[in-house]
């Protein structure tokens, strides 16, 4: 084999190394995550303060609506006042909004102990006393360990369509950094306490009929 030859299948067997390499498939290193109600009844060390005697109200949960930094499967982390960060590999398992709405309607249903709190809109014909509407205007962690949830709330009277409260849950907390198990379980808790702040304006509504 002369020189010249050598010389060119030596360059073809580089260039095929090449392309097998880059061509190869890169390992998938996503995670998926989920936001976890917290504790049922029989777990709960405190006992709860009872729904209003008389007939038990119905409540309907929503519409609960998420800022649209939010709305995407990657999760996020606040850089500054004015930026976020996305990441490349840590992922909600299922759609934010939907997941943020059935753990605050668990959470609710576990602080008032009642299986009388319904999806709202959607719950068909059955019979809804009071309305719970939901606005968050933030729900994130920082790099500094740091967990933020802002979000503005009312309660309706649909007998009436009178507005029985309107409040805002400010809830700030911290957490270990660069985990992020330990991020999304505080979000969690940040969650649960919008829950315990709801919970304790609807132990107030009087009974229907009342």
């Amino acid at each position: 084999m002369t020189h010249g030859m050598f010389r060119g299948v030596a360059l073809i067997c580089c260039f095929s190394a090449i392309g097998c390499s880059v061509l190869a498939p890169l390992p998938d290193r996503s995670r998926f995550f989920q936001l976890t109600a917290m504790s049922t009844p029989g777990d709960q060390e405190a006992p709860r303060e009872p729904l209003t005697a008389g007939p038990a109200p119905v409540f309907g949960l929503g519409p609960v609506k998420l800022p649209a930094y939010l709305d995407r499967n990657e999760l996020v982390t606040r850089v500054s006042p004015t930026e976020v960060s996305y990441s490349t590999t840590e992922r909600w398992a299922d759609p934010l909004s939907a997941r943020f709405t059935a753990v605050l309607l668990q959470d609710l249903a576990t602080l008032l102990d009642t299986n009388r709190i319904l999806p709202y809109p959607g719950t068909g014909s059955g019979r809804v006393d009071y309305q719970i509407e939901v606005n968050v205007l933030q729900f994130d962690n920082d790099a500094s360990g740091n967990t933020r949830l802002v979000a503005r709330w009312r309660v309706r009277d649909l007998r009436n369509g009178t507005d029985l409260a309107i409040r805002e849950t400010n809830v700030t907390q911290s957490r270990p950094p660069g985990d992020a198990n330990a991020g999304i379980a505080s979000l969690s808790e940040a969650l649960g306490g919008l829950a315990q702040d709801i919970a304790g304006e609807l132990r107030r509504l009087p009974a229907p009929g009342a």
